[in-house]
C-alpha cells in the first residue's frame, strides 16, 4: 500500500594440522553532556548513565585438529583462520528476553572500537541475527545506551555498538562511520565461519541491522547501500536536506522513530526523510513519532523503553519474520497498541 497513516588475519590455504595457541541549529550541548554533534546539530547526548583462553590441540567447533579459540584452526570443511579471544566486560546487564547477556570487547581489527552485547548462549544453529549501533552525538562510548543494546541481546540478537566501553576517543565525524557499522557486520560473518571462533555457526548472516540515536542514526543510513543489509533505521535523526541519490540507493525495509517536540530539529529531518522513502512504491517504511516527546524520547528508561520495544518489534518482523504481536502485530493491525494510543503518530508506506 502506498501512504497509510498509522504509522585474521587472511587464512592461509594448506592441508595441514594447524598449530593452536592460545548541523541544524548551532552550539549548544544536549541535556547531560557537552561537545560533539547530534544529529548535526552541535549537541552530546543526554547522560545515561566470555572470554577465554587458547586450547591446543583439540577439535574446534565443527573442525577437527584445530583449536577452540585463539590460534590457527583447519576444520574439516578446509577453511583455515585466526581467532582472538574476547575480554568480558564487568557489566551487570539484562533485558526482558530470555537469553542471559555478556558484554565483551575484542582486540581485532574490525571489531576493536566496539562494543558487543550478545546471548551468553552462543552455539551452532542459534542464528542470532546482526544488528550494529551508532550512538548519539557520533559517540565512542559503546555504553552510551547499554540499557537498549542489551535489551535487544537478550531477545537473541549479536549486537555491536560503536565505540569501547566508556571510549572517549574524538566523536566520529557528522554523516560518517557507516563503514565503522559495516566493519563490524563483516568481523562477526568472518567470525561465524571460522571453527575456533565462539561465534561459529551462531548467526545468521543473511540478517543483519542497522539503527542509531540522532547524528549515530546517520551512521545507520550510511549501511543503507549495502548489499548485506536486510533492515536499517535511524531515532531522532534524518537527513538535513533532500538527497535523492541517497534515496534511490535505499534496498530495504526503513524504521523511523523520532519525538514530535524534538528540540534540535529530528523530527523534521525524520519526516523529511519518510516523506521521500515513501515515494519509493518498493521500499517498506514506518514512522513513529511519540508526542509531546524530546531528542530520544525515553532510550534511557530501563530496557531502552518505547523507543527500544518498537526497535525491537520492527527487528523481530524483518529479521526473524515475526508478524505475532512481538513483532509485526506491536506495529501494524488489530494487536497494535501504539495505532490506538494518541500519544502517538504513525505514519507508513508500502507495508506487506
Amino acid at each position: 500500500m502506498k501512504h497509510r497513516v498509522w504509522p585474521v588475519l587472511a587464512g592461509i590455504m594448506m592441508w595441514a594440522l594447524a598449530s593452536g595457541c592460545g548541523s541544524d541549529a548551532a552550539g549548544g550541548a544536549e541535556p547531560g553532556g557537552t561537545g560533539g554533534d547530534a544529529v548535526g546539530t552541535g549537541g552530546a547526548d543526554p547522560g545515561d548513565p566470555a572470554s577465554g583462553g587458547a586450547t591446543t590441540g583439540g577439535a574446534g567447533p565443527g573442525g577437527a585438529g584445530g583449536s577452540a579459540t585463539g590460534g590457527d584452526t583447519m576444520g574439516t570443511g578446509g577453511f583455515m583462520g585466526t581467532c582472538t579471544p574476547s575480554e568480558s566486560v564487568p557489566r551487570n546487564v539484562s533485558g526482558s528476553g530470555p537469553h542471559e547477556v555478556v558484554v565483551e570487547t575484542n582486540p581485532d581489527p574490525g571489531i576493536s572500537e566496539g562494543t558487543i552485547f550478545r546471548p551468553a548462549d552462543l552455539g551452532p544453529g542459534k542464528d542470532y541475527p546482526i544488528v550494529v549501533w551508532g550512538n548519539g552525538a557520533c559517540s565512542r562510548d559503546g555504553l552510551s545506551n547499554e540499557a537498549a543494546m542489551a535489551e535487544l541481546a537478550s531477545h537473541g540478537y549479536v549486537v555491536v555498538a560503536d565505540g569501547t566501553p566508556g571510549g572517549t576517543e574524538p566523536n566520529r565525524p557528522l554523516g560518517g562511520g557507516g563503514e565503522v557499522l559495516l566493519a563490524y557486520v563483516d568481523w562477526l560473518i568472518e567470525e561465524n565461519d571460522k571453527p575456533c571462533s565462539p561465534y561459529h555457526q551462531s548467526l545468521d548472516a543473511t540478517k543483519v541491522a542497522a539503527n542509531g540515536f540522532s547524528c549515530g542514526g546517520l551512521m545507520a543510513a550510511g549501511t543503507a547501500a549495502d548489499p548485506k543489509m536486510t533492515t536499517w533505521g535511524h531515532m531522532s535523526s534524518g537527513s538535513f536536506a533532500v538527497d535523492p541519490a541517497f534515496y534511490a540507493s535505499i534496498h530495504t525495509p526503513v524504521l523511523i522513530v523520532t519525538g514530535t517536540a524534538d528540540s534540535l530539529g529530528a523530527h523534521e529531518n525524520g519526516q523529511r526523510d519518510f516523506d521521500n522513502i515513501s515515494q519509493r512504491d518498493d521500499i517498506p517504511v514506518m514512522m513513529f513519532a511519540k508526542v509531546g516527546a524530546d531528542h530520544g524520547g525515553d532510550l534511557w528508561a530501563p530496557n531502552g523503553g518505547h523507543f527500544t520495544k518498537i526497535h525491537l518489534a520492527w527487528l523481530n518482523w524483518w529479521l526473524k519474520g515475526d508478524e505475532s504481536a512481538t513483532g509485526k502485530g506491536l506495529l501494524v493491525g488489530g494487536s497494535c497498541s501504539y495505532c490506538s494510543d494518541p500519544t502517538w503518530q504513525i505514519q507508513s508506506a508500502n507495508l506487506p
